[in-house]
């Protein structure tokens, strides 16, 4: 019966966890760049700290965090020249909120008022220097080609310079670790790639697909209603136990 319970309860705060993820891939669906997360469960014995031996009344279910980084999102064409889509498997190079190197596949980008190139949630864009990409004022148009080259000119009819380079890597996915703030890293960061392109002018939307992800929903709600009825079964159990236990006394 305990072992029952335990398992039960501890498959009940696996399917809640599950479902905080599928809820915060549901709310990331229009999220440019944003790669969908996966949780792989799995179930196993407890083990005893004194002699190491497996204790088979307290079987509990793990998890696993995944992300799902090889499928790509849509893609949204909206004609404006700081909107970028990384093509097959490059990342931009940001900074973190530490000023340390980044990774993501956000491509919405803007200028702050000081001349420094953002991704749509903040982040600061690096150049190939590793150093955050800035555009002086006064600068005029500025366009990003298809190697990550920032180009301004004055006029319309003056040429394109280059006055910075984006820092594009091509990293394997099984590198990437994934932080709370939704950015990914590696331990050391990756050296830029010369051979990765971007295309301008459109984005890379979530590679979440909303018809699955309500499908998910029900499901794990119908998984923690089970083992809702499976901890009402064991109590029930546990209490005709109980009342047979005190009428042959």
């Amino acid at each position: 019966m305990d072992r029952l319970i335990y398992t039960a309860l501890t498959a009940m705060q696996r399917a809640s966890e599950r479902q905080a993820v599928t809820a915060h891939n549901l709310a990331n669906i229009e999220t440019p760049g944003f790669r969908r997360e996966m949780t792989a469960m799995q179930q196993g014995y407890l083990v005893s700290p004194a002699d190491g031996a497996a204790l088979s009344t307290r079987v509990q279910a793990g998890g696993e965090m995944l992300h799902d980084l090889m499928r790509t999102g849509r893609v949204v064409v909206t004609d404006q020249p700081l909107d970028l889509v990384m093509e097959g498997g490059a990342w931009l190079a940001v900074a973190d909120a530490r000023g340390a190197e980044a990774y993501t596949r956000r491509g919405d980008l803007r200028f702050d008022a000081e001349g420094r190139l953002l991704t749509g949630s903040g982040e600061q864009v690096l150049g190939a220097d590793g150093a955050p990409v800035v555009v002086a004022a006064g600068a005029g148009a500025v366009r990003i080609a298809a190697d990550g080259a920032v180009e301004t000119r004055l006029a319309d009819d003056q040429p394109w310079v280059e006055v910075a380079r984006l820092k594009l890597v091509s990293p394997e996915p099984g590198a990437l670790a994934r932080g709370k703030d939704g950015l990914f890293r590696t331990d050391p960061p990756l050296e830029a790639d010369p051979l990765a392109r971007l295309r301008t002018g459109a984005l890379e939307m979530s590679n979440v697909e909303a018809a699955s992800v309500l499908v998910e929903l029900v499901e794990q709600s119908r998984g923690f209603e089970i083992q809702t009825k499976l901890l009402a079964a064991a109590k029930e159990m546990d209490e005709s136990a109980a009342r047979l236990m005190r009428v042959e006394g």
